[in-house]
């Protein structure tokens, strides 16, 4: 008998399940092109408007993908000065080391993800006379 001469041609299934184990193994490797998900600063990108407390401002900022450190971002007019903070983006996160937005002003301060269209935002303006507390909710 055949079978019994060539144990590649033996009947019990082995080949076949050798078979069947490694075209699983190839499908599984495949090219990741990654996601958004992958992108941690994404989800805070783009255009937001700005209600700021306590000083009563409505403005505008834009958040921008820094090309010179991936984890960090630029807030343009940020806290309506018309300068640019850096944010370094931790998790869920937006860290404002103590930094001059312009020439008269610094700040320092902490936004929070909240939902796809809310950021939240606690900061300290110094204009090197006196430190000013705010609050300010961006919305998409």
């Amino acid at each position: 008998m055949i079978f019994k001469t060539n144990p590649f041609l033996a009947p019990n299934g082995f080949w076949a399940g050798l078979l069947v184990v490694f075209m699983l193994a190839i499908s599984a490797c495949g090219t990741d092109t990654g996601t958004a998900d992958d992108d941690p600063l994404e989800k805070f990108l783009g255009v937001w408007q700005v209600s700021d407390q306590p000083a009563r401002l409505n403005y505008e900022v834009t958040l921008e993908r820094s090309f010179s450190n991936t984890v960090e971002i630029l807030l343009i007019n940020f806290a309506d000065l018309g300068g640019t903070a850096v944010g370094l983006v931790v998790g869920n996160s937006i860290i404002i080391d103590k930094q001059s937005v312009t020439k008269d002003y610094q700040v320092e301060g902490t936004g929070f993800y909240v939902s796809p269209t809310e950021l939240r935002f606690e900061y300290e303006l110094d204009d090197g006379i006196d430190i000013e507390k705010r609050k300010a909710q961006f919305i998409k």
